[in-house]
This record gives C-alpha cells, sequence and structure tokens, in this order.
C-alpha cells in the first residue's frame, strides 16, 4: 500500500515535469553538496549564513556547519544533555546578539559557539516551546522571534527566554514578518496577519489556493497567492504568478527588485515580474532534486536551495565553463572546430564531422558519402565556400577535400605535390578573393572557388627537412606561414617571395614548433611550444610574450581585446594592455585537460568555444573575467597547544594569549570562507618575530610551531578569493610566551643585585687580606724589635734594653736612665723611638719611658721604680693604655 502511494506520487510528479516542457528552461550552473561531501541527510530544510560567513543547513537527520571545504555535523545523543534537542532540524536564524538559534522537532535549542554545545529552553507553566516543532523563524525589529511552532504562531524574546502564542491554526504553510505584521497561511487557503504595534488580528478564508506567503527583501512587499480576493491589493503587495498545472508556491527569495525564485513541490522557477515572464530552473531530472524546502541568499549574492536531495548553490561570480560533448557519455577528441552563419561543425577526431545548426544543442553526424576513404582518414581544418558547388572544404592527412552536406557529395581536389612534399593538409585560408589558400606538408597553393582547380603552388624550399605547416594567415601583404619544426615564414604575396623570420633578441632562427597564428590590428599573435609570442610587421621580428612552458594550441580574441588560449594544460586568458595573464583548469570547472590545434571559434554570442581531448568547452569570456569582488572572511578556528604527552585545545582565543614557557609548542587553525570556488583560494601566514617571511598555501592548513622561544609574537593569516583578491586585514593573534621564573625580571634583578655583592663582598675579603698582610708586616717588624737585647748609641756605647728606665731629651743630647747610670749620646727622640720596641712608650715630648718599669701615674706625671717621677703630657696620655 506504501509502495503505491510512491508510486503514485512519482508518476504525478513526472506529469507536472512533462506538463511544465513548455515552459522556457534557465540553465544556472549549481554545486551540490550532498552526503557525499559530507552532509548528514540530503533532506534540507533550512539554510543561514550567520554573521561570521559560516553557512549552516537544517536536515532531516542533523544540523550542519559548513565552511566551503568541509561539513561539520552535530547530532542529538540522549546520554548528552548538551547535544542537539532532536536530529529532526527544521529553521536556522541569528539574533541581534549573534546568539544562534535552532528550531527542532522537540523545541528550541541555543546553540554555545564557544562551548560548542546546546542550551535547551526552560519549559514555562503558561506555554512552553521545549517540545514543539519550530517549523520557521523570523527576526522582528525589536530583536524577538515570531516562529511557527506546532501550527502555533508564537513570538519568542530571545533576551527574557518567554515565548508567547499569538495565535493557533491548522496545517499551516508558513509565517512571514511584512512591515511589522505578521501573516501565515494554511493549506486550506486560509491568510492571516497580526499587527505587532496593535496586537490586531485578522482572518481572512476566501483564497481557495494553498500558498504560503513571502516577504521580499527587495522590494518590501508581501507576496500574496495569484487568486486571493480580498482588498489587499495596495503598494505593499505582489501577487505570485500562476504557475502551470496549479503548481503551489511554496518559498519564495527576490533576487532583486525584478527577479524572484519560486521552490515548489514540483520544482523550482525563475519570475520576472516586469516582464511578466516564467521559466524554469533546471536542478535535473530527479524527483528529489526538484522538492523545494529552503531558498536562502547569502551575504555575497550567492543562493542556496534546500532540496530533498541535497543542497544546490548558485554564486553569480562563479566561472561558468560549459561542457559538450559531440557523442553523449563519450570522450570525443576534438580536432577541428568551424563556424559559419547556419551553425557550428565539429570533427571528433577518427569519428566523423557533427553539424549543430543554431538555435539547437545537439550535434548531428554529417554522413559522408560511402566512397570517401574513411579508414585513417583526420579531418584537420574546415572552411565555408559559398562559391562552390560543394560549400564544406575540408583539410585532411589525405589532402583537400570539398564537400556538399546536403547531397553528400564530394570531390577531392588533386594538388600536384613539390619535391619532398606530403599530401596532407592542415591549415585553410579564406582570404575574401577567388581563391582559396591551402596548405600541404612544404608547400601552399591557390585553389580556385568555384572551379576548384590549382592556381598556383610555393614551396617553402627543398632544403626545409621537415616542415609540417600547421597554419597559415594573412596580415597585410603577406602570408605567414606556421611549421612544426622550422619556425615561421612570411610569403611576401606580389613578390611571391618565401622567407624565414627571427627572434628579436639575438636575431637567431625561431626553433620552436608553432601550432597556431592570430591576427589582431597589426600584431601576429603566435601560439608556440613554449608559450605565447608575437611579432611586429614593423620590424618583422619575433619577441616573447608569455614563457610558461604551456603549449599554446589555439589562440583566439574577445570583443574587449584579451587574447584566450587552449593549452596543454588548461584555458589561459591573456590581457595586452595591462599584461596581466589568468590561467583556468579543471579546478574552474574544466573537463577538458587538454587543447587542441585547430579548435576555437567564437559563435554569433561572442561565446568561444574551445576543442580538446574530452569533448568542447563553451564559455562567454565576459562572464570569466568577471572579477569575484567577495574577499574570504578569515577565522582562526582553533588554537592548540602540543606537550611532551599531549595536546589540547584552548577555546575562545581573540586577540592574544599568553603560555607559559613549558607551552610553546602551539598549532593554529584558519579557514577564509568564501563559497566562489572555494578550493580556488589562496593563503598565506606569518609569525611575526620568528618567521622570516610570508608563508603561502593553497587550502586552510594548521600552522605549528615547535618551541617558540620566550618572547611576544603576532601571528597574522590572510587570504584571496579564486581571483586573487586578498583580505587585506586578515586574522592576528598575539602570543606572548612567559619565560619561566629564573628568567623573569625580577630574577635578573636579584641577579644584578647578588653579583653586585659579591663585587662588594669580594673587594671586602680584598681589602680584609691587604689589612692582615699589614698587620702581619706591623707584627714582623714588632716582633723584631722585641727581640733586640740592646741598642748601639751613636757614641758606640751598647745600651741593655731590659735596663734602661727611661729616655730624656736635653737639648742636641739624649739622656739614656738606667738603675746604675746615665748614659749621654748625641741623637733625637724620634729618631729613636723608631728602633725601641713597644714596651717604650712616649709619655712627652722629652721622654720616653720603659712601661716595665712604671709604678703608677696620674694626670701629670708618671712614676719610675723606685721613686722617679718623670712629666706626663695630655697628648700622650693614651699611650698608657
Amino acid at each position: 500500500m506504501r509502495f503505491s502511494r510512491i508510486a503514485t506520487i512519482v508518476l504525478c510528479l513526472s506529469f507536472c515535469f512533462k506538463a511544465n516542457a513548455q515552459i522556457a528552461e534557465k540553465h544556472y550552473t549549481f554545486k551540490r553538496i550532498t552526503t557525499e561531501e559530507g552532509l548528514s541527510n540530503n533532506v534540507v530544510f533550512d539554510i543561514h549564513q550567520d554573521k561570521g560567513g559560516y553557512i549552516w543547513i537544517a536536515t532531516n537527520n542533523g544540523l550542519n556547519r559548513y565552511d566551503g571545504y568541509e561539513v561539520v555535523s552535530y547530532f542529538h545523543s540522549p546520554k548528552d544533555s548538551t547535544s542537539i534537542s532532536s536530529n529532526v532540524v527544521r529553521s536556522i536564524i541569528e539574533d541581534q546578539q549573534e546568539q544562534l538559534w535552532i528550531g527542532t522537532k522537540n523545541g528550541l535549542d541555543r546553540f554555545d559557539r564557544t562551548k560548542q554545545c546546546f542550551e535547551k529552553l526552560i519549559n514555562q507553566d503558561d506555554f512552553s516551546i521545549s517540545n514543539k516543532e519550530v517549523m520557521s523563524m523570523h527576526l522582528g525589529a525589536s530583536g524577538k522571534l515570531w516562529m511557527n511552532a506546532s501550527n502555533n504562531i508564537v513570538v519568542f524574546d530571545p533576551k527574557t527566554y518567554e515565548a508567547d502564542p499569538v495565535y493557533n491554526s491548522k496545517n499551516m504553510l508558513g509565517v512571514t514578518l511584512a512591515n511589522q505584521v505578521v501573516w501565515a497561511s494554511n493549506d486550506k487557503g486560509g491568510i492571516i496577519s497580526y499587527d505587532i504595534s496593535t496586537k490586531k488580528l485578522i482572518r481572512r478564508e476566501n483564497a481557495s489556493g494553498n500558498s504560503a506567503v513571502h516577504f521580499g527583501n527587495h522590494t518590501g512587499s508581501l507576496w500574496i497567492p495569484a487568486d486571493f480576493q480580498p482588498d489587499l491589493e495596495t503598494n505593499t503587495f505582489r501577487r505570485l504568478p500562476e504557475l502551470p498545472n496549479k503548481i503551489k508556491p511554496r518559498h519564495l527569495l527576490e533576487l532583486d527588485t525584478q527577479r524572484s525564485w519560486i521552490g515548489t513541490n514540483n520544482g523550482l522557477f525563475e519570475y520576472d515580474s516586469e516582464k511578466k515572464s516564467l521559466s524554469k530552473i533546471h536542478l535535473g531530472k530527479s524527483t528529489l532534486t526538484n522538492q523545494i524546502r529552503s531558498i536562502y541568499k547569502d551575504k555575497a549574492g550567492g543562493v542556496w536551495v534546500g532540496t530533498l536531495g541535497g543542497v544546490f548553490h548558485y554564486d553569480p561570480y562563479r566561472k561558468v565553463f560549459k561542457h559538450k560533448d559531440i557523442i553523449e557519455e563519450s570522450d570525443d577528441i576534438i580536432m577541428g572546430l568551424h563556424v559559419n552563419k547556419g551553425g557550428v561543425y565539429a570533427n571528433a577526431l577518427g569519428r566523423g564531422v557533427f553539424f549543430k545548426p543554431n538555435g539547437s544543442s545537439e550535434f548531428k553526424e554529417i554522413i559522408l558519402p560511402e566512397s570517401l576513404p574513411r579508414q585513417g582518414l583526420f579531418i584537420w581544418d574546415m572552411a565555408t565556400v559559398p562559391e562552390s558547388s560543394f560549400p564544406l572544404w575540408m583539410a585532411t592527412n589525405n589532402g583537400l577535400i570539398c564537400l556538399d552536406p546536403k547531397s553528400s557529395s564530394f570531390e577531392e581536389i588533386l594538388i600536384p605535390l613539390v619535391e619532398n612534399d606530403e599530401n596532407v593538409s592542415f591549415s585553410l585560408l579564406d582570404t575574401n578573393e577567388d581563391f582559396l589558400w591551402a596548405a600541404t606538408h612544404r608547400a601552399i597553393h591557390k585553389v580556385n572557388k568555384k572551379t576548384r582547380t590549382l592556381l598556383g603552388s610555393f614551396s617553402l624550399g627543398e632544403d626545409i627537412n621537415y616542415p609540417g605547416i600547421q597554419k597559415i594567415i594573412a596580415l597585410d601583404n603577406y602570408i605567414f606561414i606556421a611549421t612544426e619544426s622550422e619556425g615561421l615564414f612570411k610569403f611576401h604575396i606580389p613578390s611571391q617571395n618565401i622567407s624565414k623570420l627571427y627572434l628579436k633578441s639575438n636575431k637567431q632562427e625561431f626553433a620552436s614548433a608553432i601550432w597556431d597564428l592570430y591576427v589582431s590590428t597589426n600584431t601576429l599573435w603566435i601560439g608556440a611550444n613554449d608559450g605565447l609570442y608575437k611579432l611586429s610587421t614593423k620590424d618583422m621580428l619575433i619577441e616573447p610574450v608569455l614563457e610558461d612552458n604551456k603549449v599554446v594550441f589555439s589562440i583566439a580574441e574577445d570583443e574587449s581585446g584579451t587574447l584566450w588560449m587552449g593549452t596543454d594544460k588548461g584555458i589561459k586568458s591573456f590581457n595586452p594592455d595591462n599584461q596581466k595573464t589568468k590561467f583556468y583548469t579543471t579546478i574552474d570547472g574544466l573537463k577538458n585537460t587538454e587543447f587542441n590545434r585547430k579548435s576555437v571559434i567564437k559563435d554569433d554570442s561572442n561565446n568561444l568555444w574551445f576543442g580538446g581531448v574530452n569533448g568542447i568547452t563553451a564559455f562567454d569570456p565576459e562572464l570569466i573575467k568577471k572579477d569575484n569582488p567577495n574577499i574570504p572572511e578569515l577565522h582562526i578556528t582553533a588554537f592548540r597547544v602540543a606537550t611532551s604527552d599531549s595536546t589540547f585545545s584552548i577555546p575562545n582565543v581573540k586577540s592574544s594569549i599568553v603560555l607559559p614557557w613549558k607551552h610553546n609548542t602551539i598549532e593554529l587553525e584558519y579557514v577564509g570562507l568564501n563559497y566562489t570556488n572555494p578550493l580556488q583560494n589562496k593563503y598565506r601566514y606569518i609569525m611575526e618575530g620568528h618567521d622570516p617571511n610570508w608563508v603561502e598555501v593553497d587550502k586552510p592548513n594548521t600552522a605549528r610551531y615547535v618551541k617558540l622561544p620566550v618572547g611576544t609574537y603576532n601571528f597574522k593569516v590572510s587570504a584571496a578569493n579564486s581571483d586573487n583578491i586578498w583580505n587585506t586585514e586578515g586574522g592576528s593573534i598575539e602570543i606572548r610566551i612567559k619565560p619561566p621564573i629564573w628568567r623573569t625580571k625580577t630574577a635578573y634583578l636579584l641577579y644584578v643585585l647578588s653579583f653586585l655583592g659579591l663585587i662588594w663582598l669580594f673587594r671586602r675579603l680584598k681589602s680584609y687580606r691587604n689589612r692582615i698582610i699589614e698587620v702581619e708586616q706591623e707584627k714582623e717588624v714588632i716582633a723584631k724589635k722585641v727581640e733586640k737585647e740592646f741598642i748601639v748609641l751613636n757614641n758606640k756605647t751598647k745600651v741593655y734594653l731590659k735596663d734602661l728606665k727611661y729616655i730624656r731629651a736635653a737639648g742636641n743630647y739624649l739622656e739614656f736612665h738606667s738603675a746604675e747610670k746615665v748614659i749621654l749620646d748625641r741623637n733625637k727622640l724620634k729618631l729613636l723611638e723608631e728602633l725601641l720596641p713597644p714596651n717604650f712608650i712616649r709619655t712627652h715630648r722629652s721622654y720616653i719611658v720603659n712601661k716595665n718599669y712604671i709604678i703608677s701615674a696620674n694626670s701629670a706625671s708618671v712614676f719610675i721604680k723606685p721613686d722617679i717621677e718623670t712629666p706626663l703630657s695630655r697628648s700622650f696620655k693614651g699611650s698608657l693604655k
């Protein structure tokens, strides 16, 4: 029974898609994000970009955060009270305080970015939204959230966490805000409005459809169903267009004041309100991808479409290269493209010639005559010759063949070969005369267009080894001849003289293989094996323009004068005015990895077509050249510290951090949020104070620094978008590695003080040591004096010291008094004092007394045994101590 219902739904949807075939389709280039890219579930209910630039995706099984590179998913866990309330996530919104609110099947959650966890709302006595399914949310001017919670219109205040019901309606389709009025609709055609300021509620039940109402951010208008009849037709209302087969609009997004995208259960539509035109946007053939659940426009102008089959992202700045297969699901090697008023011709190498008429998207094979040799036939170049009864001329490896595609008749033009020539033709040249130029291996030939007869042949010369003419082109009075192995030749038409051309730098022959020539004004552009060259007709000398070792197989010019080249590694553009070049590869959306010679055209719409080893690449050069102005938003997403036995993260690092000296091995993760070809974003970072130069990388990376020395550093990171436009501000964190305690300022002060103290102590010790030496020397002198038993006077008399009591100065003589006698000697008391031992002391300027004989003393006299009194001066009293 269930299978039968599903089959019926699929059949109905298939019928609707077939019925929509009469509506013009619009083909936008979308990037699809599904479970293969990491999405937790392909059923997408809502999409929101937070103020930091991250894209949040609500799915039927988990909440997802997307940064352009990878998806981070959040799931409910019964064992974790901080996990999300339910895996069925319905809606996402961010309030004025940059708090992220998540509407789930089991209520409303607040996501804490710092702790990476979810906070559930506390049940309220009067009304609780903790167990209600929050289907949609809108932010009011006052900062309150208006939501559809289990068919209740609810207003929620993020500051107080108070939730109040305003209205209840069964089968509610959605809630929206328009000019301070809350609007809601149900699947029975009813519409209600609630004026926030007056709290007036109006019910309208006479709409016949079941379309949701929507608010347009660009026009400031409320979009209402086309069949809604009440008098709401004012300047603030617009009517939704009638969709085919009575398909009901479910979601609407205004791209601008004129264009809107409308999401339904039967596909995505674009409505032009000025032209009143409706077209269907191609999202593929899958039933699931055509069931739209949300449409969201990000800050950069990109549009995100949530479906039952994943997310589709359209970016107006994404480089769009369209791929065309000649034969569906086949790797066609295109070697030869030609365009005329009727359409495009393409040669699928070894498979035949195909034609796509103007207005058609498919190539059809041109049935070649059976008599035409097919085995080993390769067609290198084509030309339209209306003057001929065989209007399609083809240069092949079997010579020149003229074909009438209508009658499938053909004619081979036999060209008499010059010596050592080969019947292989790579190039045709129409100079708008009555003849056509055709090239063989080593000569060029004039062939009459009407009669298809040979008018003349001009050889490069018999001494040329293996020229292999690849391309001929006319400029002024010359035909320039590109060869595979002999460089470039010029053929002067009036004189019929052929000569080689040389390099400007050294006047030597140009020896590189040449695959294509293109003329712009008076310049001949040369596609060679090692890059792009040019030749000016003024000096007829060749000079390099882009020597980048990329083989230039084909050259074309757009309307603004920019050159486009098919190379062996992608498509290259070059602006001759500002000398800027860009290179596009598979990362830009190219399916071709290598392009071929003779395989470039420009159609009537100025689109360029390049043939390669995997079909045709077509594009509008103006759209490719359009620079993406949106620079990546830089985030330093993680800060980790690595120790000898573990690694731990430091959350919520904003502008600066201080780390102890042991935690000096760190890792920093960063990302630049830009969703236009994010894989082409470029990055560079530097640790100022440590790195000598910027470190450049091609993708978000982990900057790791091992054992940073003690000091202060500034980590800076910047990113550029796919068009090399850099975020000049970038992100930065100041990092300070604190020294250990023995390397602090206080420690160094103590070291200085200790050093000064040691110096002081050393000097004190040295002074003490010197004093000790002096004392020892004095002792030695005294000891020597003590050892004396006698002294010899000037008169040669020997006086024994133990018997000498005192010495008295009497004029020029000294009296030496002993117990037995008095001896006179012509001498001075001061000189004698230095010769006496320490027991002889000075008591008066005229007396020296032997302390061993002193009995007593008073303030004026010293008494000596037995009864001798000698005078005592005040200045010598200290000697008695």
